[in-house]
């Protein structure tokens, strides 16, 4: 098992909880929330997948699924421990928007697109999630409310970018350095209403 697949099932079981989150509002069944919690969860990446034409990572590894379903079964049981912690769920939304954005932006470049579309797809796939939570559960759209949202993805994925043509670091560190960016900016967005 790599980090890199690690930090990807940690955030598909955080998506899966704010997707939720922000369903449970409205008096759903289990089977519905669920199934929220799954769609949130893998749709960041089968955005990314679909527009790249390729197969879907969680139809080649059904662990994708399962991990948000028990994430989103387990947040229907103990909803009340998951509302009190919501803004530190929050802080971890903005850790998978940031590992899906460096992600999908390797992955654009390993398919041999421009820095350009590879930036645009990390953009697109960091902030897909966060959209299609708001638009399955009816919630105000996340990019229209006044704090940092796509910024910081955008900052992030193109220091990425940066790192990964002139810096002599490894890919790995100008990944993690990246992600890091990503989330410290969208983290500060949230505590400080930037």
């Amino acid at each position: 098992m790599t980090l890199t697949y690690l930090l990807l099932q940690a955030s598909v079981a955080v998506l899966a909880i704010t997707g939720v989150l922000a369903a449970a509002r409205q008096n759903m069944d289990l089977l519905s929330l669920v199934v929220i919690g799954i769609v949130t969860a893998i749709g960041r990446g089968t955005i990314c997948d679909m527009m790249h034409g390729t197969e879907g990572i969680w139809l080649a590894d059904a662990n994708y699924v399962l991990v948000a379903a028990l994430a989103a079964r387990g947040t229907f049981f103990f909803e009340k421990l998951f509302r009190t912690n919501e803004r530190a769920l929050l802080y971890l939304d903005g850790v998978a928007g940031a590992v899906f954005c460096v992600l999908a932006i390797e992955k654009t470049l390993r398919l041999g697109f421009s820095a350009g579309v590879a930036l645009v797809m990390g953009v697109i796939t960091g902030i897909g999630g966060g959209l299609i939570r708001d638009v399955v559960t009816d919630n105000p759209n996340i990019l229209l409310r006044r704090e940092l949202y796509m910024t910081p993805i955008l900052l992030g994925g193109g220091l990425f970018l940066a790192l990964r043509g002139l810096a002599p670091l490894p890919q790995e560190q100008s990944a993690i350095l990246a992600m890091v960016v990503i989330a410290a900016v969208r983290v500060g967005a949230i505590r400080f209403n930037w």
